[in-house]
């Protein structure tokens, strides 16, 4: 029975999309999945079967096309722009620090709930921390994270989709082969390295490994055959609608959680961060030819898998946008991580000389 349930949401996630898909909307796909699964919580059936491994396999399809993206001279093209990716990384997070100010006043929270929900693009590193942060609210900090996630699923893609033809030049990645068209059985080595890296990654708790593996894969793939392929359409709306489904059991269990209080404080702090973003992208089209969309889906502060899905059905430059994404995943791994610890024992350092004193 619980089989029939599952088969009978994703019938409807795709009779929802393909009506969306008819009346133009951006992301259909994703849409459609996100609001039939909220639907089918809210007013059918509380607890619904839906396997962990389906949802994380939308995002390895997603992250095997981000990695198809990333050939040779994409990567020669990524280093040219080094300066530009780490310039707007630095900006970015230095915009989500200075709002955590502003969430600790509409919150009433400590400043360690406050930066670990301020940080982007890094949501399991940052629950981890708050797990070990006693001062720390692992509620909100998980509440303000995938509330951020919503916020860009429902914000960004229109407002790339304003953009996705305007302002600068959109270095588009050369059209390769769909997949179905270059198949050959070694291509099966893809999909099976890639669990094995996944596996790898996840057991010394490296973040996003669902993504980083697979475009790990990849990358060593196009780098060492040549053979550059595009997945078939059909086969990232299949993603989509898992993704989809993925992100609509998340929002469905948050909503009882949300107080007016805490949504509203969301709400003001996540829209500063988007709007901060587009401001600091405005300020950077100055000084590059890229597009307008291109830039701002790189540096929006989102999930890299919410961020490429939008990216494809809006045109952009998925090769220049995951790479910004990607760099900004190790910076805060490597980087903002060790900071934003060492600076959270300070506090806690600085409280107990006060308090002896």
């Amino acid at each position: 029975m619980k089989y029939l349930r599952l088969l009978f949401l994703v019938i409807l996630s795709s009779i929802i999309s393909i009506g969306l898909d008819f009346l133009g909307m951006i992301m259909p796909w994703m849409f459609g999945s996100l609001i039939a699964t909220i639907l089918y919580i809210r007013l059918v059936k509380n607890e619904f079967f839906f396997p962990p491994w389906l949802g994380n396999l939308g995002v390895a399809i997603m992250a095997i096309e981000i990695g198809s993206t990333l050939t040779l001279d994409a990567l020669i093209d990524m280093k040219a722009d080094l300066l530009n990716i780490f310039l707007m990384t630095i900006f970015v997070l230095l915009l989500s620090l200075a709002l955590s100010r502003l969430f600790i006043y509409l919150t009433k929270s400590s400043p360690e709930t406050a930066i670990l929900s301020s940080v982007p693009g890094a949501l399991s590193q940052m629950l981890i921390m708050a797990e070990e942060e006693k001062r720390a609210d692992i509620l909100v900090v998980t509440l303000t994270q995938m509330s951020r996630i919503v916020l860009i699923i429902l914000i960004v893609p229109f407002v790339a989709g304003l953009f996705s033809s305007q302002g600068g030049v959109s270095e588009q990645v050369t059209e390769v082969a769909d997949l179905s068209s270059v198949f050959e059985p070694r291509m099966l080595v893809i999909p099976l390295f890639a669990f094995i890296l996944i596996f790898l990654l996840n057991k010394i708790h490296f973040p996003a490994s669902l993504m980083l593996g697979p475009i790990i894969v990849m990358i060593v793939w196009n780098l060492t055959t040549g053979i550059e392929f595009s997945l078939d359409m059909a086969l990232i709306n299949v993603a989509q609608i898992l993704f989809g489904v993925r992100i609509g059991l998340q929002i469905a269990s948050l909503m009882p959680r949300l107080t007016k209080r805490m949504i509203f404080a969301i709400l003001i702090q996540n829209l500063s961060l988007i709007f901060g973003t587009m401001l600091i992208v405005f300020v950077f089209q100055l000084f590059t030819s890229h597009a307008f969309n291109d830039l701002f889906l790189s540096a929006a502060p989102g999930g890299l898998g919410q961020i490429i899905v939008i990216a494809i059905e809006t045109g952009g430059n998925i090769a220049m946008i995951s790479s910004y994404h990607i760099f900004r995943i190790f910076f805060i791994i490597i980087v903002v991580v060790p900071i934003v610890g060492y600076y959270l024992k300070y506090l806690d350092k600085r409280r107990r000389t006060s308090h002896e004193s």
